[in-house]
């Protein structure tokens, strides 16, 4: 529960101590992202209180120290009401037996991620992941919040007064280090390493039944032009882990992707391709496919872009193997 509103030195919500400047970053990103300039100190303290604090914790509200890509979070030993603003924390999440009390959708969909069930069956969306609602977030009184430096950094503050938050660094690059972090916040981390063990077995047996050599590429066309998606990536990491390789290129240090215009279409003639697009059309031209020899031998696959591109985490990681191993 917030005592005061104006007095920076003595701030408490959700029964936990607040850093000042944490809650000036929060009365700041609410007065401009949900409220409108014109809202006064008074009017947000009414909403802030309104929410309540949220309940005792079966453990006391003992802490555990959770180092991430932003520093340190003093987290709650057993979360109960996790929110998460990205689609690696909901995999992680909902993988590890969660049920997110509140979650950001990808912002192409309507909805929250459809692979991962009826676990999301309760779970509230609080904005896109592009322009997560800290309003809807405060509301729903979370104890665990969970994103990433990349999307979320100059939010990290104003969540951090929220709740605990704990960032990765990027939505997808190391993912499986990520789910890790996740994993520790969550106090899974056990779990999360049995989970990724078993990933790395089963994809370790579809590689050693895999053609020597096979090369393929995931495609994306974005804007008119062809966007491929390196080993780095989640998918690609997915793929190279199971024994496909993915064909050079020349990677985006920044995404390990790479964009090449319709005209250069040869480029991708490889063993096989996957193309995952969000409007789930082929959108490349006939008369380009038609000169590659991947398209006359029908290696050109559609796979689902909610689970090839958003859909990163463990049960997304499965659900391109489940894909793959029948194509």
């Amino acid at each position: 529960m917030v005592t005061s509103v104006m007095d920076r030195t003595s701030i408490r919500t959700n029964d936990r101590d607040i850093d000042p400047a944490s809650w000036e970053s929060l009365v700041m990103a609410l007065t401009r992202r949900q409220f409108g300039f014109g809202i006064g100190a008074a009017a947000l303290g009414a909403v802030v209180v309104g929410c309540g604090s949220s309940s005792e914790s079966t453990d006391g509200g003992k802490t555990r120290s959770i180092s991430h890509a932003m520093g340190t979070s003093e987290v709650v030993i057993n979360p109960k009401r996790v929110v998460t603003l990205d689609s690696l924390p909901i995999d992680t999440a909902v993988s590890l037996g969660f049920s997110p009390v509140g979650a950001a959708q990808a912002g192409s969909a309507d909805t929250l991620p459809l692979y991962l069930g009826s676990a999301l069956d309760p779970t509230e969306i609080v904005g896109s992941i592009t322009d997560p609602s800290l309003e809807a977030i405060l509301a729903l009184e979370p104890d665990l919040i969970l994103s990433n430096k990349q999307r979320h950094g100059d939010l990290y503050d104003a969540l951090s007064a929220i709740a605990p938050t704990v960032f990765v660094a990027s939505p997808a690059i190391d993912w499986q280090g990520s789910v890790r972090t996740f994993g520790e916040a969550l106090n899974k981390a056990d779990e999360a390493n049995a989970l990724l063990a078993d990933l790395q077995t089963r994809a370790d047996t579809m590689s050693a039944r895999a053609t020597t050599g096979r090369t393929v590429h995931l495609v994306r066309v974005v804007d008119g032009k062809l966007r491929l998606h390196g080993p780095q990536t989640f998918a690609g990491s997915v793929l190279t882990s199971a024994g496909y390789t993915i064909a050079e290129q020349p990677w985006d240090p920044k995404n390990n992707m790479s964009e090449i215009s319709m005209e250069y279409i040869s480029q991708i003639d490889t063993d096989q391709v996957f193309v995952a697009n969000s409007s789930s059309a082929m959108e490349i031209p006939e008369t380009l496919l038609v000169n590659l020899d991947v398209y006359r031998r029908g290696e050109i696959h559609m796979v689902d872009y909610r689970t090839w591109i958003t859909g990163i985490g463990v049960t997304g990681a499965n659900a391109i193997l489940d894909k793959a191993s029948t194509l």
